[in-house]
C-alpha cells in the first residue's frame, strides 16, 4: 500500500483504489449515487451533491423512465448528465434500522458491477454508500463492498475507485484499513468466482437481471411477438419498436411482407435501441399441439444463439421466452432455454459471444421467482466437489494452508535432479512451469484454476491476445509468468484419455510423452535450469496414473540421455497435496523415476504397437490394455479386406472410400435369419450382403479403443442385464452364431441391433456410416442412431423400393456405459451426465455413452448411441414383409 490519500491494493482481478476527494470530479466511465425509492434526487445530501453537479437532465431522465421509483436495492441507470462520466447508477437505499438492511446494500453494490460488466465499462466509482446520513456502519459497508468486488469476474471491468469525502477522515480510515487485508493476498477463487445472477458456462457469461429489454446493450436483442410482425401488440415488440423508432416497423414490413414462421426469425437493425441488430422471432402459445411449444422454442434459441455467433456477436440478450401471454409456465421456458445454452456453450468450437443476458421484465410481479428459476436451471445444481470448491462449473483447489507439502523422492540423472514433490504447483520457486489448459485457454479446474487465479487477470489475457484461436493439441503456448514465482508459463493443451480422436491421431500417453519432451527443449533452449510439471494427465484428464507416469518420467530420461549441453539441472513433478489419491500417485511416480524407464511404455504396450505379440486371454487386464492400443484389424470373417493387413494398409492400397458388398456364408445366413424371424416371420428375406468398408471400420474401431480406455481407467460397464429394471441381456445375440458373436466385446457393451431405414439412404449409409444429423429431431430419445433388438420394431421404420423390397441393416454398436431410461427425452443430443443426470451439463466430463429405454412408455426395448462411430453397419439385407 501507498502512502497518501490515494490508496491501491488489488481485489480479486481488479485495481481497487481508496481516495478522499468529490465523487463528481472522479474521471471514470460510471459512478454510484444513493437515492431514494422515488428518485428525486432534491433530497438527501449525497444525491443532491450529484444531481447540482450533473444538471437536472438526469431528473428528467428518472422522472421519464421510473415514473413509479424503484424498490430498495435496485438501481435505476441515467446519463452522466454535465459529469464527465458516460453513466450514473442510482442505488434505492434507506435509512439503516436492522442487519437485514445490509441485504439490499450488498444487492446495489453487485447490481452496479454487474451493469458495468454489461455496458462495457472499464472504471466505475462507489462513494461510502449508506455509512453517512443513512447510518450503516462503516466497518459493514466496507467489508461488502470489498467482498463483491472480490467476486467479480471481469470482462471490460479493470478498475474500481471508492472515493470518501474529502473531510470524511474516520470513513476514510475505516476503508483503509479494510483494503489493508487484501494487499499483498492471493485469492485463489477469485478470478473464478461469478457475481449473483452471473453464471460462467464454457468461456461463456450468462447473466439474470430484472430490467427491461429495451434498455438493456448489447450487439443483439432477441425478441418473441407476433409471426405477422405487426409491432403494435402491446407488448414486448411494442416495447421495444416505440424506443428504436417507426423505422423498425417499416424494414420489417419491406423485408417480411408475410411474416415468419414459427420458430424462425426475422432480422432487423436495432435504430434507437442499443443493439445493432433485434432478432423478432415468432412462438406458439404453450397449449398449441402443432407445432410442439418446446421443441419450437428449443429451434428457436439454438438459431438465434448460432446465427449471432457466426456474425461474431460479441453480446446477446434474450427476454424470458414464453412467459407472459403464451402461458408457457417458468420452469419449462428456464429448463428450455437453460439447456440451450448450455449446449451451445460447451459444444461449439469457436465462440465469438462472451456474454448472454437474461432479462426478467421488472413488470411482473413474481420477477423474483422467475429470476430465481432461470439462475437455478443455468447453475445446473453445481455441488462441491472433493478436494476443492464447485464455483458455476469451475473447480478450484483448496488454499495452501489446507494440503500437504513435502519432498517425497529424489533421484539423478546425468546431471539433472528429478524431484517428486507433494505440495501446491503455484507456490514453486523455478523458471518455468508448465500449466494444462483447456483448447480454448479457459482454466477452470484444477491445477489449472490454481495457477490461473495465482498467475492473475495477466496470465488469461496475455493467451487470449497471442493465441485467440486456441491451441492445439500437444502445442506449447508460452507466456510470462506475472504473479507467479516463475519467469514463464508452458501452457499445453492434452485430450482426456478416453477423449474422441481423429483418425491416425497419436495416442493420448504418445501426445503426453511428446509435450513434456517438447517443454524440456524449450526450456533448455532458453538457458533455463529449472523447470515444474503437474502430474499431467491425472485429474480431469482421467489417465491411469500408471499411464501418465511411465509417459511424463520416460520423456523426461530420454531428454536426459539425449541432450549432452543441458542447462536444466532442476525437473520437478508436484503433486496436489490434497488430492484424494494422493497414495497412488506417490507410488506410482516414485516407481517410475526409479526404474528411470525411457520407452515412455509398459513392455506389452510397447510389443503390441510393433506388432510382436499375440492377443492376451479375455478377463485379464492385459487383454483390456492390449486392446486400448492394438493396431486396428479388420473382423477375422472379412473375405476382401481379410485381416492380415491392417487397416490403415489397406486404404493406403486401395481407392479412399472403396466399399464392398460381399455375401455371407451359409452359417451366418441363417444366424442372422433366426434373430431376424424371431419376432418378423411373416416376411422373407432375399438377400444378406456383408459390407466391408475399411475406411468407416477404422473409425468404428478407434471408437472401440476409446470405450476401452475408458473401461481401463474406470472400470467394466455394467451390461444391460445387470442393469436394475432391465429386461435382460441383448436378444439379438442369443440368436447369432458364435462365428459372429466371437468377436463383439462385451467389455463395452458391443452387440448386434437391427436398423430400417429408407432405400434412397442405403447407399450413404453404406458409404458413410449413420449420421444423427439426419435422423429423427424428434425422436422419443432425442437426435441418435436407434437399434433395436426386435426386427418387428425396426420394420416399423422400413420404406419398400419399387420392387416392394424392405432395406434392414444388422448394425454393431458399442454401447459402453448405458444410461437407462423408463421416460421419454426428445431433446437428447448426447448422453446424460453420470454425476448429475442433467442432458447438457458443464460441471463434470463423466459423461454415459449410449442410452438404453426399457419400460414406461417403452414397448420394445431401444439402444440410442449418439456419436456416428460408435457404429457400423456390417450386414445389409433385404426382404418382403
Amino acid at each position: 500500500m501507498s502512502g497518501g490519500s490515494r490508496q491501491f491494493v488489488v481485489v480479486g482481478s481488479l485495481r481497487v483504489f481508496v481516495s478522499t476527494g468529490d465523487i463528481t470530479q472522479q474521471q471514470v466511465d460510471v459512478i454510484v449515487n444513493s437515492s431514494r425509492s422515488d428518485l428525486d434526487l432534491s433530497r438527501g445530501r449525497a444525491s443532491k451533491a450529484l444531481l447540482d453537479a450533473a444538471g437536472a437532465d438526469i431528473q428528467d431522465e428518472c422522472e421519464e423512465d421510473y415514473p413509479r421509483g424503484i424498490q430498495d436495492g435496485e438501481i435505476a441507470i441515467t446519463s452522466g448528465g454535465l459529469l464527465s462520466c458516460r453513466a450514473i447508477y442510482h442505488g434505492a437505499l434507506s435509512k439503516y434500522s436492522s442487519p437485514d438492511d445490509e441485504q439490499n446494500l450488498e444487492k446495489i453494490i453487485q447490481s452496479s458491477l454487474d451493469q458495468a460488466e454489461t455496458d462495457g465499462f472499464v472504471t466505475i466509482a462507489f462513494p461510502a454508500l449508506g455509512a453517512g446520513y443513512l447510518g450503516y456502519p462503516p466497518s459493514r459497508v466496507a467489508e461488502i463492498l470489498f467482498s463483491c468486488i472480490q467476486q467479480v469476474t471481469p470482462q471490460s471491468l479493470k478498475e474500481v475507485r471508492i472515493v470518501i469525502f474529502t473531510t470524511d477522515h474516520d470513513n476514510f480510515k475505516v476503508f483503509l484499513r479494510e483494503a489493508k487485508k487484501y494487499s499483498g493476498a492471493r485469492t485463489r477463487t477469485a478470478a473464478l468466482r461469478a457475481p449473483q445472477d452471473y453464471i460462467r458456462i464454457g468461456n461463456v457469461n450468462v447473466k439474470v437481471m430484472v430490467g427491461e429489454l429495451s434498455k438493456v446493450k448489447a450487439g443483439v436483442i432477441v425478441c418473441s411477438g407476433p409471426s405477422d410482425l405487426q409491432l403494435n401488440n402491446n407488448g414486448l415488440s411494442q416495447s421495444l419498436s416505440d424506443v428504436a423508432g417507426p423505422q423498425m416497423q417499416e424494414e420489417l414490413n419491406q423485408k417480411y411482407p408475410n411474416g415468419i414462421d414459427y420458430g424462425t426469425f426475422a432480422v432487423s437493425g436495432g435504430y434507437k435501441l442499443k443493439c445493432r441488430f433485434v432478432y423478432h422471432g415468432a412462438l406458439p402459445k404453450w397449449a398449441t399441439n402443432d407445432p410442439d411449444p418446446s421443441d419450437t422454442m428449443e429451434d428457436f434459441v439454438d438459431s438465434c444463439l448460432e446465427t449471432a455467433n457466426q456474425h461474431s456477436t460479441k453480446t446477446i440478450a434474450f427476454p424470458t421466452l414464453g412467459v407472459g401471454s403464451l402461458s408457457y409456465p417458468i420452469e419449462q421456458s428456464a429448463k428450455i432455454m437453460g439447456e440451450c445454452i448450455r449446449y451451445f456453450c460447451t459444444s461449439t468450437f469457436q465462440i465469438s459471444i462472451q456474454t448472454i443476458i437474461i432479462v426478467v421484465y421488472k413488470g411482473c410481479r413474481n420477477y423474483s421467482d422467475i429470476q430465481k428459476e432461470f439462475i437455478e436451471e443455468l447453475n445446473g445444481g453445481s455441488p462441491l466437489m472433493a478436494g476443492g470448491l464447485s464455483v458455476f462449473g469451475a473447480t478450484v483447489l483448496a488454499p495452501s494452508q489446507n494440503i500437504v507439502s513435502r519432498q517425497s523422492y529424489s533421484r539423478k540423472f546425468g546431471n539433472m535432479t528429478v524431484t517428486l514433490l507433494v505440495g501446491d504447483m503455484a507456490e514453486q520457486q523455478v523458471d518455468v512451469i508448465v500449466n494444462s489448459i483447456a483448447s480454448d485457454l479457459t482454466m477452470s479446474s484444477g491445477v489449472a484454476a490454481a495457477i490461473s487465479a495465482a498467475a492473475g487477470p495477466g496470465l488469461s489475457d496475455e493467451l487470449e491476445r497471442n493465441f485467440p484461436m486456441g491451441i492445439k493439441e500437444g502445442d506449447i503456448a508460452a507466456t510470462q509468468g506475472h504473479d507467479l514465482q516463475c519467469n514463464e508459463v508452458y501452457n499445453g493443451y492434452l485430450s482426456p484419455w478416453y477423449s474422441r480422436r481423429s483418425t491416425g491421431a497419436q495416442p493420448p500417453d504418445l501426445v503426453l510423452g511428446d509435450f513434456v519432451f517438447a517443454c524440456l527443449e524449450r526450456a533448455n533452449a532458453s538457458g533455463y535450469s529449472s523447470i515444474a510439471f503437474p502430474a499431467l494427465g491425472t485429474g480431469y484428464h482421467k489417465f491411469p496414473v500408471d499411464a501418465a507416469a511411465e509417459s511424463m518420467v520416460a520423456a523426461i530420461v530420454k531428454f536426459s540421455s539425449q541432450r549432452s549441453q543441458q542447462t536444466i539441472t532442476d525437473v520437478r513433478i508436484v503433486l496436489y497435496g490434497g488430492s484424494s489419491n494422493l497414495t497412488t500417485l506417490e507410488k506410482e511416480f516414485k516407481h517410475e523415476i526409479s526404474q528411470g524407464n525411457c520407452s515412455g511404455i509398459t513392455p506389452l504396450i510397447q510389443s503390441v504397437r510393433l506388432g510382436m505379440t499375440p492377443v492376451p486371454s479375455r478377463g485379464t487386464r492385459q487383454y483390456i490394455q492390449y486392446r486400448c492400443c492394438e493396431t486396428i484389424r479388420s473382423p477375422p470373417n472379412w473375405t476382401k479386406f481379410t485381416s492380415k493387413k491392417t487397416l490403415k494398409e489397406w486404404i493406403q492400397a486401395v481407392n479412399s472410400g472403396e466399399i464392398h458388398f460381399e455375401k455371407v456364408d451359409q452359417t451366418t445366413h441363417a444366424s442372422i435369419e433366426k434373430a431376424f424371424g424371431n419376432t418378423l416371420g411373416n416376411a422373407q428375406i432375399v438377400n444378406i450382403q456383408r459390407i466391408e468398408n475399411a475406411d468407416l471400420f477404422l473409425k468404428y474401431g478407434e471408437e472401440r479403443q476409446r470405450l476401452f480406455r475408458k473401461v481401463n481407467s474406470e472400470g467394466q460397464f455394467n451390461p444391460p442385464e445387470r442393469i436394475r429394471s432391465s429386461h435382460g441381456p441383448v436378444k439379438v445375440m442369443d440368436y447369432l452364431h458364435p462365428s459372429m458373436t466371437n468377436h463383439t466385446e462385451s467389455y463395452i457393451n458391443e452387440y448386434y441391433f437391427f436398423h430400417a431405414t429408407k432405400p434412397d439412404l442405403v447407399d450413404i449409409i453404406c458409404n458413410q456410416g449413420f449420421d444423427p444429423r439426419l435422423a429423427n429431431v424428434r425422436g422419443r430419445l432425442g437426435t441418435g442412431v436407434y437399434g433395436a433388438e426386435d426386427a418387428c420394431k425396426s420394420h416399423s421404420y422400413a420404406v419398400c423400393n419399387n420392387q416392394q423390397c424392405f432395406p434392414m441393416f444388422l448394425v454393431r454398436m458399442s454401447l459402453g456405459d448405458i444410461y437407462m431410461t423408463q421416460a421419454e427425452t426428445p431433446g437428447l443430443k448426447r448422453p446424460p451426465c453420470k454425476v448429475c443426470n442433467t442432458k447438457v451439463c458443464i460441471n463434470h466430463q463423466e459423461m454415459y455413452d449410449s442410452v438404453m429405454a426399457n419400460g414406461g412408455s417403452f414397448f420394445h426395448r431401444e439402444f440410442v448411441i449418439y456419436d456416428r462411430y460408435q457404429s457400423y453397419p456390417e450386414y445389409l439385407i433385404w426382404y418382403k414383409a
